[in-house]
């Protein structure tokens, strides 16, 4: 094959990459709204513009080859479009890499990237959709955004080529091991794994319809075509009989969601805690449940879930079923004592609506940090079956020096409402109606507390 042979392979294949990409932004906006930005900068190896999903305005890329100073450059414009009109981007990440060949200049590139991502933290929000290759600097793109989608096969993201990692063969099962959507969700770096790409474009589109377009936006319900006054009786007789029987926490957020939607993020990782989004009455809400103890990862994910609501102006709703901390050895030396103060102080400064429901267990120090009335939730509720108590029940008959039913008289939720501890305490079948009426109710809230940008969580 001689030079030009080579050369016309190669503006084929661009070609076809280009095509690719505009195929993908196509299929992620609402039908014949794409609109495309620098069309005929086709060497810039990234696809830019904007349209609409969902009837939002929204910006997006589609990386279609190496990252250089051009590719950044569009880029940058579009990020400085979607920050002054106040828009969501989504960026679709499958790349080379960087171009070796601009030198220096491709590290330019990538802190002008790096610097527009940064800039529009918690201004608008940033969604990354991970269908190909993110490898070396092109895996911070992802990293930084609010949210990561990623398909369970043909994607990977990872900052050190396993090849070249000691002990590592890098056969493809080991770049699986390492970058592949599963591994990574699992360890908490990708928001949401799906089954394809089909599933990933699905998946950003229902995030596009539940967030707000910008941190200015106030919360502004959509329309609920969901009886508000609904009930479930099978609520009434969820909560098993054991104290450490685990509670179906899912199933009570779907019961009371509009129409049944929980859209949940982080799914893999830190399972005893459970993250995301519903909306009650039209209105997006960000929920977090937990099931047993709390654990280090479990800490992590439920900070980085306060602070990205608190950023964009979305209510949180708790559920509250918690026995204490996890006590090990491994636990201390991973930091639960530094990610909990974390967790408390975000919570504490969150501003937007605060809601929780407590099912059962509200144990001890850990009780506190969840969304109690003591670190400024707006409303509390709770259910028959709850139990709220500084210490569990056996060492609290132990240390208090009294029976049972002493401790039972001490610490149900009757008793702990008197205090003023719990608003009221409510029948869990009316568990819908009630989050509707106190999300109304606190829709207008107002607090003189200064802005704050979301900042991610370290890992």
């Amino acid at each position: 094959m001689n030079r030009k042979e080579q050369i016309d392979q190669l503006i084929s294949k661009m070609n076809a990459e280009s095509l690719q990409a505009v195929k993908r932004l196509e299929n992620l906006f609402d039908p014949y709204s794409f609109v495309e930005l620098g069309a005929f900068n086709e060497k810039a190896g990234v696809v830019t513009g904007y349209g609409l999903i969902n009837g939002k305005q929204v910006y997006a890329y589609c990386q279609c080859g190496p990252v250089g100073t051009q590719h950044a450059t569009k880029i940058g414009k579009l990020y400085k479009l979607a920050t002054m009109m106040g828009s969501p981007i989504i960026g679709i990440m499958d790349t080379e890499g960087v171009k070796v060949s601009d030198g220096i200049d491709a590290l330019e590139a990538y802190g002008s990237i790096f610097t527009n991502q940064s800039n529009a933290s918690g201004v608008v929000p940033q969604i990354s959709i991970v269908l190909g290759d993110c490898i070396g600097m092109s895996s911070f793109m992802p990293i930084i955004a609010d949210f990561v989608i990623m398909p369970k096969t043909n994607a990977k993201m990872f900052m050190t080529s396993p090849a070249v990692i000691p002990g590592v063969d890098g056969r493809k099962e080991s770049y699986e091991s390492i970058g592949g959507g599963e591994t990574l969700a699992k360890e908490g770096l990708v928001h949401c794994l799906c089954e394809n790409e089909e599933e990933c474009l699905v998946k950003a589109r229902n995030l596009i319809d539940l967030l707000p377009e910008n941190n200015l936006e106030g919360i502004v319900p959509s329309e609920c075509n969901d009886d508000l006054n609904r009930t479930d009786a099978s609520l009434d007789s969820i909560v098993p009989e054991g104290a450490e029987e685990p509670i179906d926490v899912r199933k009570i957020i779907t019961s009371v969601a509009d129409n049944n939607i929980f859209t949940e993020i982080y799914k893999e990782y830190a399972p005893n805690i459970i993250t995301g989004f519903a909306k009650f009455g039209g209105i997006t809400v960000g929920i977090i449940a937990n099931n047993g103890v709390i654990r280090v990862d479990a800490t992590k994910k439920a900070a980085e879930m306060v602070g990205m609501c608190d950023a964009f102006n979305i209510p949180i709703l708790t559920f509250t079923d918690i026995l204490g901390y996890e006590h090990t050895l491994k636990a201390e030396k991973k930091g639960i004592m530094k990610y909990s103060a974390r967790l408390m102080s975000y919570m504490t400064a969150a501003t937007v609506p605060r809601v929780n429901i407590i099912l059962r267990n509200a144990i001890g120090s850990a009780y506190l940090l969840m969304n109690s009335k003591h670190i400024g939730a707006d409303i509390v509720y709770a259910w028959p079956s709850a139990i709220i108590s500084m210490i569990e029940k056996n060492a609290g008959i132990e240390v208090l020096n009294i029976d049972s039913d002493e401790y039972d008289s001490r610490t149900n939720p009757y008793a702990v409402a008197s205090k003023g501890y719990v608003d009221t305490v409510i029948i869990p079948s009316n568990t819908r109606k009630r989050i509707i009426s106190a999300m109304n109710m606190l829709i207008t809230k107002r607090d003189a507390q200064p802005v704050r940008k979301h900042s991610s969580i370290e890992y």
